[in-house]
């Protein structure tokens, strides 16, 4: 008989992971100020972050803004001979997608923790907000976000767009055998199901 040493060829200590039966994978080990706003034995089923805006989109709605200011130059000239009050409304309402959609990025940073005990959103400043699972009511879309809005019985949390099939995905393995008692969840999205 002779020794050999295995090697263990399973996720590295970085990689994606499931923490979880029929959670999705995580990115990888939970940071440290993430891991600050779980409560003393709460076990961790998924988390998911956002850190950065997608300037893809924001790019591409500049893009078509300033196509539109160059067409406006080709074909009326003297529209930039006007006052700047007269222009400064048209130009304000070109203007206005891409200043949603960067709002709307810049609001979706955060990151999502869901848990035996609940969901938590911490938000780029470190501020969480957790909405325990007995306590949660209504499940709708979030047209400032994009995503999906949670609400509860005193708190409500929202859910950037990167991160919802991957929380739905946790949030239902989490569900799937609890029993709700008397609580009755209003989902005319049918995001649970």
């Amino acid at each position: 008989m002779t020794l050999r040493l295995v090697v263990n060829q399973g996720p590295s200590q970085n990689g994606p992971r499931i923490l979880a039966p029929g959670a999705p994978p995580s990115p990888g080990p939970l940071p440290n100020r993430l891991a600050l706003h779980l409560e003393h034995g709460e076990v961790l089923a998924w988390w998911g972050e956002k850190t950065r805006m997608q300037v893809d989109l924001i790019a591409l709605t500049g893009v078509a803004t300033l196509v539109t200011l160059a067409l406006v130059s080709a074909f009326a000239p003297t529209f930039w001979l006007q006052p700047v009050s007269a222009i400064a409304p048209p130009l304000l309402a070109l203007v206005s997608p891409t200043l949603f959609v960067a709002f709307r990025e810049w609001l979706g940073r955060s990151a999502i923790l869901v848990t035996d005990g609940g969901v938590v959103h911490v938000s780029p400043q470190g501020s969480a907000t957790r909405l325990p699972w007995p306590s949660l009511r209504t499940i709708r879309r979030d047209w400032l976000g994009g995503g999906v809005h949670l609400e509860g019985a005193h708190t409500s949390l929202r859910v950037p767009p990167v991160l919802v099939d991957r929380t739905r995905q946790a949030l239902v393995s989490r569900l799937q055998d609890r029993l709700r008692g008397g609580i009755d969840i209003r989902d005319p999205m049918q995001w649970l199901s």
